[in-house]
């Protein structure tokens, strides 16, 4: 199926359990908090690292009573009969680790039983090397909602929240010499933001533009 795209009505943007809502990923949040009335019973969220997948699963999780959510590492035979009992299965941090006709399974036996079935994943499944045909063709019913980079103001709050878990609160100027200077990338983000807390706890210095400099420089 087609990408699924949803406009954003806001003009500001929110949080819902703790997941901040953004026009990069309002298209997911919205296909997500509709549930159970999707155009199709399976449904494909990617992204890149980091850009809230599995918060959006868990959010899922939590509207749904007879739901499995699991790792695609750890994805096994046992999950088949599993599903006689579930609506809905979440798999997620998909990478073309499972093993296609274990895969396929799953999805056959998914369509028998009309569960719902969520797999988060960097790439869209549909652009996946496969080699089993009969796979190829259920991953054809998915629906793809994509999660975009983020924003100057996602990345702002993401800065912001992640600090201020820390007790940790910087000037606006510093925020936008982050945001300036630092890859736009979930991932990227959030593992600067780790190197800058841990070199401020080592050295016993405060966050400010010396010593964001001296990380970037790393």
């Amino acid at each position: 199926m087609d990408q699924l795209t949803f406009k954003f009505p806001f003009a500001k943007k929110y949080f819902e359990q703790d997941f901040f809502v953004s026009s990069n990923n309002f298209s997911a949040f919205k296909l997500i908090e509709s549930w159970p009335t999707w155009p199709g019973k399976w449904l494909n969220i990617f992204g890149s690292s980091g850009s809230g997948k599995t918060r959006l699963a868990k959010i899922l999780e939590k509207k749904i009573d007879k739901i499995k959510l699991v790792d695609a590492k750890n994805v096994n035979d046992e999950i088949i009969q599993e599903l006689n009992n579930l609506d809905c299965l979440i798999i997620d941090n998909f990478n073309n680790n499972i093993e296609e006709k274990l895969l396929y399974s799953i999805l056959n036996q998914s369509k028998q039983l009309e569960n719902y079935v969520l797999i988060n994943s960097i790439s869209p499944l549909k652009n996946i090397n496969l080699n089993l045909d009969d796979l190829k063709s259920r991953i054809n019913s998915f629906l793809y909602i994509g999660i975009e980079l983020p924003t100057d103001n996602l990345l702002k709050v993401i800065i912001s929240k992640t600090l201020s878990d820390k007790q940790i609160s910087i000037n606006p100027k510093i925020t936008d010499f982050i945001i300036n200077n630092v890859e736009r990338s979930y991932e990227k983000m959030f593992k600067f933001l780790k190197e800058v807390d841990e070199l401020s706890l080592s050295t016993g210095k405060s966050i400010n533009i010396n010593l964001i400099k001296k990380v970037l420089n790393q």
